[in-house]
């Protein structure tokens, strides 16, 4: 009589896919060390590359978030632009001011 495999528990499946994950990562690190090596020699070649490791990335951070149920927010850099407030609303604002006093 032939056994069957169990298949796994989720905390099995999650323990895989972050394994998964972590070897990934291992390989990104690994593409982008010869990316630079690449980079003096091709810029072209170096840009298409980097897009598609920016892309392996994003794939990774969404398979850890919905293992996770955390998610990753894109952070920003950069000078922010001054607030910006609707004329309309800015009105309204004053005008319940004006009328409070």
């Amino acid at each position: 009589m032939m056994l069957l495999n169990r298949p796994p528990t989720e905390q099995e499946a999650k323990l895989q896919l972050i394994m998964s994950i972590s070897r990934s990562q291992n390989a990104v690190a690994r593409i982008l060390d010869s990316l630079a090596d690449i980079s003096s020699y091709s810029e072209e070649t170096a840009g298409l590359l980097a897009h598609e490791v920016h892309r392996m990335t994003r794939y990774q951070q969404a398979m850890a978030s919905l293992l996770t149920g955390l998610q990753m927010h894109r952070q920003y850099t950069g000078v922010p632009a001054k607030p910006w407030i609707n004329a309309g609303s800015a009105t309204s604002i004053e005008q319940g001011i004006k009328e409070e006093d």
